[in-house]
């Protein structure tokens, strides 16, 4: 054999061993997205860590790439695994949907949805409700004798709202509120979901869209309104995985059902205050509670 031949020989060995090494690597991870606030980054810990801790896939964390439809279209074309998603945003943001109040509903229309047009697989849901929550600062609200939306209503034309970006344009957000309730405020703020809290304990907005499971509601001492006509729907966080993904890893299935169930509103306010209040990192508060647990290979 000529040293040209046995030479190319060589090359093309190296690039078939490395291509199937890097095929290998790659079969081997998992990416997983999140949305851009606390609770979507402590999730996605929670969820990274079950999954290195019970399977030997690797996990590339995606974390605070934006709204829901940035998400979505990132889980659906590839560029990430999984996330989790709400099952009321799901419904009405992105299936277009009308709202639907009983939460095992909504949860069974939007898994059955997702499998038909999105070839995408919902887990079951973690247990908490991260719902919309009209909310006012305790003070406000007794002076003005505020106990719903629809007492809400009735001054909302004095009073400026700060609310999210996604909230100002979703139809299960402000256009969907006006027209449930015939509310109208005076202005309204686009905000930052973390600024929101601030804003209105330093009197900057009077009324924000805070989230239910938000650990700074107690701790500034705010008011959430009854929402008394059902406008918003159940919010139920729950894994979203693509199909693919669980044909090739059927332990990733396995894994995130250890998370099902085990947090409640209270459980996800804790967390998140947390992170919030204070500022430790989403990733150590999520290896603490999978620790106490018993959730981490170790324990």
């Amino acid at each position: 054999m000529s040293y040209t031949k046995f030479t190319l020989g060589i090359l093309l060995s190296s690039v078939v061993l490395f291509t199937g090494c890097a095929r290998r690597t790659v079969d081997k991870t998992i990416t997983i997205g999140s949305k851009n606030f606390t609770e979507q980054l402590i999730i996605g810990e929670l969820m990274a860590q079950v999954i290195e801790a019970g399977t030997d896939l690797q996990v590339t964390r995606k974390f605070n790439l934006g709204g829901t439809m940035i998400c979505h279209n990132a889980l659906v074309q590839g560029g990430i695994d999984l996330y989790a998603e709400y099952t009321g945003t799901a419904l009405t943001a992105i299936l277009k949907k009308r709202t639907i109040a009983d939460p095992d509903k909504a949860y069974d229309d939007v898994a059955g949805e997702y499998k038909d047009k999105f070839q995408c697989e919902w887990q079951k849901p973690f247990g908490f409700n991260n719902t919309y929550a009209i909310t006012v600062r305790g003070e406000f609200a007794t002076e003005n004798n505020l106990k719903s939306m629809s007492d809400l209503t009735k001054i909302a034309g004095e009073l400026t709202g700060g609310f999210t970006a996604e909230f100002m344009e979703r139809e299960d957000g402000y256009p969907g509120l006006k027209k449930a309730y015939g509310v109208a405020f005076k202005d309204t703020k686009d905000m930052e979901p973390s600024l929101m809290y601030q804003a209105i304990a330093r009197k900057n907005v009077d009324v924000i869209c805070a989230f239910a499971t938000d650990g700074r509601i107690a701790a500034y001492n705010l008011k959430m309104l009854q929402d008394d006509k059902m406008f918003f729907p159940p919010y139920y966080a729950a894994p979203v995985v693509r199909n693919s993904v669980l044909d090739r890893h059927p332990e990733v299935r396995e894994a995130l059902a250890s998370l099902a169930g085990l947090l409640s509103d209270e459980t996800m306010q804790t967390l998140n205050f947390e992170v919030d209040d204070k500022k430790r990192e989403p990733a150590d508060v999520a290896r603490e509670f999978l620790a106490e647990h018993k959730l981490l290979s170790s324990d």
